[in-house]
């Protein structure tokens, strides 16, 4: 009896003994080293197809607003390969409290030479499972402020 019992807790103590994250600093820290889970579309050419939780491979999870409807956004997810994130990885690395939730930037782009007319683009990177939630950028952002309980696949 006495062994059963001990087996019990033990199963108890272990099933239980993950206590989630309290805030959204520590959400972050948990996620930092893991390969992530983001919001991709359903089909490239067709936006409005809808979007779909990836399985765990990104490095970072992309946000992109449009600039020209509020209400329009992009997000798909991002290798570590594919530009170098080192500067803004270095913000967070050496702050034990303190832990990316996102980081927007506004970019500039001359693609088509120095005379022609160039773009801009706001784009924001997350590094927590599902932070890109395909929505507007105000819930965007208020969404990121919270520990994310990301759905299962």
């Amino acid at each position: 009896m006495v062994g059963q019992l001990v087996v019990l807790c033990l199963l108890v103590a272990t099933t239980f003994g993950r206590v989630p994250p309290r805030n959204a600093e520590v959400d972050a820290r948990m996620q930092a080293n893991k390969l992530l889970r983001c919001w991709v579309p359903n089909n490239l050419q067709k936006p409005t197809a809808g979007y779909h939780l990836s399985e765990a491979k990104y490095d970072f999870c992309s946000y992109m607003p449009s600039l020209t409807d509020v209400d329009s956004y992009y997000v798909n997810g991002v290798d570590n390969n594919s530009d170098d994130y080192s500067a803004i990885l270095k913000l967070f690395a050496e702050k034990p409290t303190v832990s990316m939730l996102n980081v927007c930037l506004q970019e500039g782009f001359s693609l088509m030479g120095p005379d022609a007319p160039g773009q801009v683009s706001l784009r924001c990177l997350c590094k927590r499972d599902a932070c890109n939630i395909p929505s507007p950028l105000t819930t965007y952002i208020d969404f990121n402020k919270d520990v994310i309980n990301a759905p299962t696949l």
